[in-house]
């Protein structure tokens, strides 16, 4: 019954049907993605705990009350029963060397999940604009399939009759049939290709199969996107990269270990107020507890173990700072290798267009020529072929440049087309 009461409200809060834009994938992942809200909860979880240990890296405040009663004596006495004592402690160790440290390590320590949730975020989101764009493009690869599947049909029409009036031959005739073949072999192939993908950006959108998605393309100005020099994006790169910034975080925490560690002899300072009560009755109010005040500096060190924690400290922050310049040779190697992806991109897209145009001319000419008597039927859908070629291609070519843009976005922390 529980089970159905949580399915019953899981399937109430969803839509029916949702339109996915480029512009609205962050916010339907944010209603619905449960691996989004992990990401979102976790680092809410990291902030609370940050300010957790600051608030004990300040201070500490104490409170109790105890009752004490005498079931049996042996031999019997007689003295009050029962007996209360209460403890109210204030006390600050904000100028405790051990506690300072504490909290500039717990900041790094914050920083360094703070940014493993944000760059997590951010792939997630690069994932779902990534599987967004290539849904689109088999979307489109597959209206492509469908609209040459129907001149398939009609040329092979076309055939038949001159076929029955001994115009063609047989082997002009089977070659239309295999046309026919080939184009519902590629819109098959195409639309399990685009089944699956939609599947998997409804899974990353945390939306259930039974709801249904309508695509709306996304059509940015590509051809006003100036790329910029790759000097731009590496040092783009190096500011705003997270997983840079996340290495270098866990970095400075090591440090932060390694001077602790190194200090840990110097004299720990405290300060504070107790108030306490001991009576037979409860306490009514603070005028009848008594006051102390006390402070203590306190040193310690273990001089057989200490050597050996701050070389353990020591060899961390180096393989740490190694780890950090090795991130940013990683990432660097990332960025050039996607700005040479942008570049090769960004021609093919424009050879594909101009690939497109003369296609597109040479089969509006063959089907002049083909009215004229000038070519045959088999010719004609010959162009067919090289024009049908020629639109998939300028789809392939057009969402790889996309997704390759997102991909450099991500790398570069930045916006790179908007």
């Amino acid at each position: 019954m529980k089970l159905f009461l949580i399915s019953l409200i899981i399937s109430l809060s969803k839509p029916d049907t949702v339109i996915l834009r480029y512009e609205n994938l962050l916010q339907i992942a944010e209603r619905f993605s449960p691996a989004y809200r992990e990401i979102k909860f976790s680092k809410n979880a990291s902030a609370y705990g940050f300010a957790g240990n600051i608030a004990s890296a300040i201070g500490i405040a104490d409170f109790s009350i105890t009752k004490n009663e005498v079931t049996y004596q042996n031999p019997p006495a007689s003295f009050p029963t029962p007996q209360y004592s209460s403890n109210l402690t204030l006390s600050a160790t904000l100028l405790s060397t051990n506690n300072l440290f504490k909290a500039v390590g717990s900041y790094f320590d914050f920083r360094n999940t703070f940014l493993n949730q944000e760059d997590a975020r951010r792939q997630l989101l690069l994932n779902l604009k990534t599987v967004y764009l290539n849904t689109l493009k088999l979307k489109k690869t597959m209206e492509a399939y469908t609209k040459a599947l129907e001149r398939s049909r009609l040329y092979y029409e076309l055939i038949v009759e001159r076929y029955k009036l001994g115009m063609v031959s047989k082997t002009d005739s089977l070659k239309g049939e295999i046309e026919i073949k080939n184009a519902e072999i590629n819109l098959l192939s195409a639309q399990n290709a685009y089944l699956k993908s939609l599947e998997q950006l409804k899974s990353l959108l945390g939306l259930s199969g039974n709801v249904a998605v309508v695509l709306e393309d996304y059509e940015p100005q590509l051809d006003s996107f100036q790329i910029r020099e790759k000097e731009f994006y590496l040092e783009n790169a190096l500011r705003n990269n997270f997983s840079i910034k996340s290495y270098s975080a866990l970095m400075h925490s090591s440090r932060v270990n390694l001077l602790y560690t190194s200090l840990s002899f110097v004299p720990q300072i405290s300060f504070g107020k107790t108030w306490y009560y001991s009576g037979n009755g409860l306490p009514q109010n603070l005028q009848e507890y008594s006051e102390r005040e006390q402070w203590t500096i306190q040193a310690y060190i273990n001089l057989l173990s200490y050597p050996f924690a701050v070389a353990q400290r020591s060899q961390l922050e180096r393989a740490y700072t190694y780890r950090y310049k090795k991130t940013i040779l990683e990432v660097l190697a990332k960025v050039k290798n996607a700005y040479e992806d942008l570049l090769f991109n960004s021609k093919t897209f424009e050879l594909a267009k101009l690939r497109l145009e003369q296609s597109e001319a040479a089969y509006s000419l063959a089907r002049e020529q083909y009215k004229e008597g000038i070519i045959s039927l088999l010719q004609l859908m010959d162009a067919e072929t090289s024009y049908l070629q020629s639109e998939v291609g300028l789809i392939e070519a057009k969402y790889n440049y996309l997704i390759n843009i997102e991909n450099l976005s991500y790398l570069t922390g930045m916006e790179v087309i908007r």
